[in-house]
């Protein structure tokens, strides 16, 4: 029995020696990954950085220029005449002589109505001023022989005089029946056709004089202090903006429209050869400022931090952060007022991630 329990003691003994020692290997191999240990005589750490990897980057200088900061605004260019032409006589159409694109003078005739009874009481009205002129003349013949009152003679006068304004009614009236144009231009629309009976209410034609075209554009207030009557701007058609064409300013409203805080400005376009039309949408860019002589870097350089927008400077394969002052900006192109020197090189790709001091390697664009 005491044999037993030494036996039994001693497997104990020897179980707990060995769990001892798994544990304190345990430890070592522990405290190995977190403290230091010596390979081949130096020491390393664990977290110790690699040797630094220079980033990609391609860069441009800046330079010196020319630049100036544009207005574009959006309009529907209009005619100024554009008018609907009415009849002032009531008749069928018996003559049609114009279509939709035409080019007309001003008086030309456009249509023309049914005018036998107009041509009849000309006629009529002409044969009884023939007759009274005749009456006139025996009355005053026999006048100088005392044969004929001074009234007769006067009222013979006034019917001779009435007879003469329904003359020139009846002209008028049958001038009437012929539709004509009241100024040169184009017609636009025609709303007839021949054998049409229209009235005084009905709109025969629409008539546009393209010749001068304008349109009304909204400014802000503070760019419509920086216009000027008079002043000239480029100005092209939205689905074609290869080829341009120049209009100035003719109009500035003197009221601010108060829903949106901005002022009517007219352009007007002449001389154009009917290449542009009434109801196209063009862009008009106008010169605002321009400042001559100026240092410049592409837009797409700029990093802003806080707001503060930063360069990045290209200085023995390292990129250098500059904080610089930006002047006019112009699309793609921005004034620097200060911060870096015409010439210096600066990174206008791959810079995004950089730091101040990173090694670069400066490659070529990536298009």
């Amino acid at each position: 029995m005491n044999e037993l329990k030494k036996k039994n003691e001693s497997n104990i003994y020897c179980l707990c020696k060995y769990l001892l020692q798994l544990t304190f290997l345990l430890l070592l191999l522990i405290s190995a990954v977190s403290c230091e240990i010596k390979i081949g005589g130096k020491k390393k750490k664990k977290n110790d950085n690699t040797e630094a990897v220079s980033s990609p980057v391609v860069i441009c200088p800046s330079w010196i220029g020319d630049i100036s900061r544009f207005l574009r605004l959006d309009g529907v260019l209009e005619a100024d005449r554009d008018v609907a032409i009415f009849s002032k006589s009531i008749g069928r159409v018996v003559k049609l002589s114009i279509e939709e694109g035409s080019e007309v003078s001003a008086g030309q005739v456009l249509a023309q109505l049914e005018n036998d009874e107009q041509a009849l009481a000309l006629q009529r009205a002409k044969n009884t001023l023939e007759t009274d002129r005749a009456s006139l003349k025996r009355a005053e013949k026999l006048y100088t022989k005392q044969g004929v009152s001074t009234d007769d003679i006067d009222k013979l006068r006034s019917i001779v005089k009435d007879d003469e304004l329904r003359v020139q009614q009846a002209e008028l009236a049958l001038s009437q029946t012929n539709i004509t144009a009241p100024f040169s231009g184009v017609i636009s629309e025609r709303y007839i056709s021949l054998g049409d009976r229209i009235d005084i209410s009905r709109p025969l034609f629409k008539l546009v004089d393209n010749k001068i075209l304008h349109v009304d554009t909204w400014v802000s207030t503070n760019d419509a202090s920086k216009l000027k009557v008079g002043q000239f701007v480029s100005l092209f058609e939205k689905s074609y903006s290869e080829k341009r064409y120049q209009a100035s300013l003719v109009r500035i409203s003197p009221v601010v429209d108060p829903g949106f805080n901005k002022i009517k400005a007219t352009f007007e376009l002449s001389n154009i050869n009917r290449e542009l039309k009434p109801g196209q949408f063009i862009e008009l860019e106008l010169t605002l400022e321009t400042h001559h002589d100026v240092q410049q870097i592409p837009r797409k350089a700029l990093v802003y931090e806080a707001g503060i927008p930063i360069v990045f400077q290209s200085v023995d394969s390292l990129a250098l952060k500059k904080k610089v002052e930006l002047g006019l900006e112009a699309g793609d192109i921005v004034e620097i007022i200060k911060g870096i020197s015409p010439g210096d090189s600066i990174i206008v790709e791959g810079q995004a991630t950089l730091r101040d001091s990173a090694k670069i390697m400066i490659v070529n664009p990536t298009r």
